[in-house]
């Protein structure tokens, strides 16, 4: 099963939330979402989203931005 990747990597918060919530809508169970962003408040931010609301949350930071992946449950 391939993830998508969306690139965030131009916005900064709260858009990159708004973007990553609109996106994840589209989710059904088990389905993966990679987003890739430069600050690390919208990785805070968008973590506690989507934890708060039951996806599975994976960040790994990367040399010059920071890959975000949820899963659906």
């Amino acid at each position: 099963m391939s993830v998508e990747i969306i690139d965030l990597t131009e916005e900064r918060c709260p858009m990159t939330l708004l973007l990553a919530k609109r996106a994840s809508r589209a989710l059904s169970t088990s389905q993966s979402l990679t987003f890739l962003v430069l600050d690390l408040v919208s990785i805070k931010d968008m973590k506690a989203y989507f934890l708060h609301h039951g996806m599975l949350v994976d960040v790994k930071q990367g040399a010059d931005f920071y890959s975000l992946t949820i899963t659906k449950g």
